[in-house]
């Protein structure tokens, strides 16, 4: 996929597009809201790096069909390596992909993924001092670049100050205030915005075209598509239930079951109502009202900090949904 198939990101590809023609860094950090593109991005630069099209290259850009791109497109390109959690995941696990456990045993240690250990760091900085496959470029991306551990950090940082010629470090984060400076200072930052509406519907359109509530989930995604498909979840849960008295306990009890997805959907729930009741606020104008949202929205943020603790998702979103009920804001219109 070219960059001009990138949606809202022209700034961003149109400095990767000079550094392909230009002066390359040597190491870089995709910086922005999650759900914006920048893993995306990152993968159609390395693809842009390798791809066998010359005239494409020519650009600063990919052909999207030659055998190099679409081996990173599938995950089977040997000198571009996406560490994520995922990849991590098969790291940590001892199963061979053939064992019958193997599927449910992948899920369970990919749902406990928290932050980018010290060994995964040690797996790929061994491969970034192997002998490119190809030829070409060698392209090591590290999502969630924010949550790695301080051994992480600090085994990455001489390999990100000086690696071999033709070597590309991209960092992902969503949160740059938590990296380390010294991780920062070796980095070129890079700047991805946050989706317009229009931008997110058509994501929506093209990956879940089966959604009820398209064009309110992108109300609610605040620019980010991951945010989208959660908005998208938590609208279909709280229409699913039935509206009345017994309505904050119907939708508790349509929530799953394991500890790990009732968490997810609670704060997507969490967040659908922040953001109605933001709009409420922003549009009420009438002070005792106003005040009376601003303690909706306190109460909120204290059970999303609940959530995130040893408090049941269910209860504390039945709970939020009892006091939220009652200020009739509406939510789907």
């Amino acid at each position: 996929m070219p960059f001009s198939e990138i949606l809202a990101q022209s700034a961003a590809t149109d400095y990767l597009k000079k550094c392909i023609l230009g002066k390359m860094p040597q190491a870089m950090l995709f910086c922005g809201p999650s759900g914006v593109g920048k893993k995306k991005t990152a993968l159609e630069f390395a693809k842009a790096l390798n791809c066998l099209d010359e005239s494409a290259r020519a650009k600063g850009d990919c052909c999207g069909v030659c055998a190099h791109c679409q081996a990173i497109d599938g995950g089977r390109y040997a000198d571009v390596v996406l560490a994520d959690f995922v990849y991590q995941t098969r790291l940590e696990l001892k199963a061979e992909p053939t064992d019958k456990s193997y599927e449910e045993d992948f899920e369970k240690e990919l749902a406990k993924q928290q932050s980018i250990k010290v060994d995964t760091i040690r797996d790929i900085t061994a491969k970034s001092q192997q002998k490119s496959a190809t030829g070409g470029w060698k392209v090591f991306i590290v999502d969630e670049a924010q949550t790695m551990q301080a051994a992480a950090a600090n085994a990455l940082l001489k390999f990100i100050e000086e690696p071999p010629q033709k070597t590309l470090w991209i960092l992902l984060t969503d949160k740059k205030a938590a990296m380390l400076k010294t991780i920062l200072s070796r980095c070129q930052p890079l700047q991805f915005a946050p989706l317009p509406q229009e931008a997110v519907e058509q994501l929506l359109q093209q990956t879940m075209p089966e959604t009820e509530n398209i064009s309110l989930a992108a109300q609610y995604a605040g620019g980010s598509l991951t945010r989208a498909f959660r908005a998208a979840e938590a609208l279909s849960l709280l229409q699913s239930a039935e509206q009345g008295p017994a309505w904050p306990a119907a939708v508790a009890a349509a929530m799953p079951r394991t500890a790990v997805a009732a968490r997810q959907q609670a704060q997507a729930v969490l967040d659908v109502l922040t953001l109605a009741t933001h709009r409420a606020w922003v549009a009420c104008e009438k002070e005792p009202q106003r005040k009376k949202l601003q303690q909706i929205l306190k109460k909120l943020e204290n059970y999303k900090i609940a959530v995130t603790r040893n408090v049941s998702p269910a209860i504390a979103v039945e709970t939020a949904l009892m006091s939220w009920d009652k200020c009739n804001i509406p939510l789907f219109s």
